[in-house]
């Protein structure tokens, strides 16, 4: 016991003894730590700055390249928005196309359906007062009805109401609902004002639009013949004949480029064709003899 005593008490004359020779030379155990120099500690401070500055300048550098990145996924996203609303566009417009009054009730349907009809009928009976107003009642029904609009630029055509007629085929073209009536007119109403290249222009547009028209291949015809093309005229004014061989009007407007044209063998041709479809003795006396003088 007395042993462990001594040992014990000796122990703690050591470890005083230590603390005090510590204690006595702390400023030299401190120059030990370089965190506690100065001059290391200012050499970390500018390893910090120059390190903050390099971050910097890299993130100056990268952010064109990071907003270009940014600018070209949204560029992408708004074009695949834009094709997504274009295809649902052209989707709403095939279905229209399809069905022009789906989107309005049945019962309004049924009612434009049968105002359609009968203005059409009164148009035929050339009633352009009555198919008007059908037009308008359809108007009233549904403001979109590209039909109604066709019908009223087409009868404005026919009363010479031109700027009417202009102002109704240009609202068709501005929301693309446009056929082969529309482009007629505008051919029209483009001959009226003298302006010949764009009258040609809207009836090359007609045909187009329909090239199984024989009435629009015989118009085209017939603005050349005006003009005494009768080379171009000839294919317009056969194209009609072929479509409808037993109508003698394109028949006679065939004969009349033929004849335009000199071909006689071609005018001999349609005269014999003319003979046996036409009752108009008459008439046919007239094309014979211009016929005839043409082998004179």
């Amino acid at each position: 016991m007395h042993l462990f005593l001594f040992a014990f008490f000796v122990a703690i004359l050591a470890l005083a003894g230590i603390v005090w020779i510590v204690l006595r030379h702390w400023k030299a155990f401190a120059l030990l730590d370089p965190n506690s120099i100065k001059e290391e500690q200012e050499r970390k401070k500018r390893e910090q700055l120059i390190r903050q500055r390099f971050d910097r300048f890299h993130l100056n550098q990268m952010e064109p390249v990071k907003r270009l990145g940014r600018g070209i996924v949204r560029s992408i996203a708004l074009s695949f928005a834009r094709m997504e609303e274009r295809l649902r566009s052209l989707e709403t417009f095939y279905h229209q196309a399809k069905r022009p009054f789906a989107h309005v009730a049945p019962s309004t349907r049924e009612r434009l359906l049968t105002l359609l009809s009968e203005a059409r009928s009164l148009m035929r009976d050339l009633k352009w007062a009555e198919a008007e107003r059908r037009f308008l009642e359809m108007l009233a029904l549904d403001a979109r009805s590209a039909d109604a609009y066709k019908g009223l630029g087409t009868i404005y055509v026919k009363q010479k109401m031109y700027d009417q007629a202009q102002e109704t085929f240009q609202f068709l073209l501005k929301i693309k609902k446009q056929d082969d009536a529309t482009y007629a007119g505008l051919a029209e109403i483009a001959e009226q004002e003298g302006n010949v290249p764009k009258a040609e222009q809207m009836r090359l547009k007609a045909v187009e639009m329909s090239p199984r028209s024989p009435h629009r291949h015989a118009e085209l015809a017939g603005f050349y013949l005006a003009r005494g093309e009768g080379a171009k005229a000839w294919p317009s004014a056969k194209r009609a004949s072929d479509l409808e061989p037993t109508s003698s009007k394109y028949l006679e407007l065939s004969l009349e480029a033929v004849i335009l044209l000199g071909d006689l063998k071609e005018a001999r041709t349609r005269l014999d064709r003319l003979r046996l479809l036409t009752e108009d003795r008459y008439r046919y006396q007239s094309w014979k003899e211009k016929v005839e003088g043409m082998g004179k």
